[in-house]
Formats: structure tokens, sequence, C-alpha cells
């Protein structure tokens, strides 16, 4: 009895917190049970705790007002994490250059001078 994400969106907070309190009392049980040896499916605890977390960001999401990153999105940033863990010459060199850039911006900033008791 996985939830899904798309499922939960069509829901109002006050129902996604009665699901998450919910949640919460049956991964206790499991919890109990376990402790007791009565639990014959442990992967239970697993997957209500996955759900609570499903909700919790489903949750979230709605109180900030903003959906999260649609799937294209996230798999273009994944690619790109790829990529760079493929060949770490380039991620190397392309950091470097972020870094080196960083640092001649910080040298061309111009200081600001203060008169000190004597110049005055």
């Amino acid at each position: 009895m996985s939830l899904e994400a798309k499922d939960l969106r069509g829901n109002d907070p006050a129902e996604l917190r009665s699901t998450v309190r919910k949640l919460e009392e049956d991964l206790f049980k499991h919890k109990l049970k376990k402790t007791t040896n009565q639990l014959e499916n442990t992967m239970l605890i697993r997957s209500t705790r996955r759900d609570i977390a499903r909700v919790n960001t489903v949750l979230a999401e709605r109180l900030r007002g903003e959906p999260v990153a649609p799937a294209a999105k996230a798999a273009v940033v994944f690619e790109e994490a790829e990529a760079a863990a493929a060949n770490p010459a380039k991620a190397t060199a392309k950091a470097a250059a972020a870094k080196s850039t960083k640092a001649t911006a910080k040298a061309t900033k111009p200081k600001a001078t203060t008169k000190t008791a004597k110049e005055t």
C-alpha cells in the first residue's frame, strides 16, 4: 500500500497532516511488533517511513506554494552530475576555472580607504 505523490497532491494540508499522523502511528505499531518478534514482514517499517517522507514532501511543497522540479529538469541535472563523475578531469578544470574567476573578482574589487587621524 505505497502512497503515490501524484495522488497526494490533490489533498488539502489538513488531510495530509492527518495522513502523516496515521502513518506515524502505524510505524510505531510496526516497530513495537518487530521488537516483540511478532512482525512477519519487516519491509513494512521501511515502506511506512518512505510514505511518511512522501507525504511530508507534498505537504511542504503545498505550504511553500511552489511545485517540485519536473522530472525532465531533474534528469538534466542528474546527467550533468553523471558526466562530471565519468570525466573528473573536466569537472576539476571547471571547478578550478570557477575558483580563478572568483579570485580575480576579489582582487579587482576596490578597497575602501579610511583616513587616519594623522592624515586629516
